[in-house]
């Protein structure tokens, strides 16, 4: 043997079983004399017969497979793309911003009807009454609501030191 053969790799050997060229260069004579080589591709075609011979009489012509094979492969190389996959990504992209747009920018009520003179006669005039409130009566009465002397929580703390009428010492 040359330095320039090659020894046969398990893909080689498959390749040829099924009717393929090897990808690598490798030459056929030195397949029929390599003792090692020729183990390998004669344990290889038995170990075929005998998974043929168990499968009965369902064998699968050689030229079928081949055609299957070469059919798989055109797939492989030339994909069909599917006409939407291109315009899915644009689509969901449209749905979101439009779903953004309204959820940010919801759509208002439409106005109620223009009511008859007497009942905007009575709106007018609880508004005028409810504007008498001076600046000062309003502020007094929105710091009384928003802030009181002492949070509803110390309340109950509060009642532990209050004295209950007798003077002792260190009550509060």
């Amino acid at each position: 043997m040359t330095g320039e053969e090659r020894h046969w790799q398990d893909d080689d050997l498959l390749r040829k079983l099924y009717g393929l060229e090897p990808e690598r260069a490798v030459s056929g004579e030195h397949l029929a004399v390599c003792p090692e080589c020729s183990g390998r591709w004669e344990k290889l075609q038995l170990a075929r017969a005998k998974s043929l011979s168990e499968a009965g009489t369902g064998v699968v012509p050689d030229e079928r497979l081949l055609a299957q094979r070469k059919a798989v492969w055109a797939r492989i190389d030339h994909p069909r793309r599917f006409w939407m996959s291109k315009w899915a990504p644009a689509a969901a992209t449209s749905l979101m911003l439009a779903a953004g747009v309204l959820l940010l920018h919801p759509q208002r009520p439409l106005p109620a009807p223009a009511q008859p003179a007497s009942r905007t006669a009575q709106v007018s005039a609880k508004a005028a009454a409810a504007a008498q409130i001076s600046d000062a009566e309003l502020f007094s009465d929105l710091s009384a609501m928003a802030s009181p002397a002492a949070p509803k929580a110390v309340e109950p703390i509060r009642g532990l030191f209050e004295s209950s009428g007798t003077d002792e010492e260190g009550s509060y």
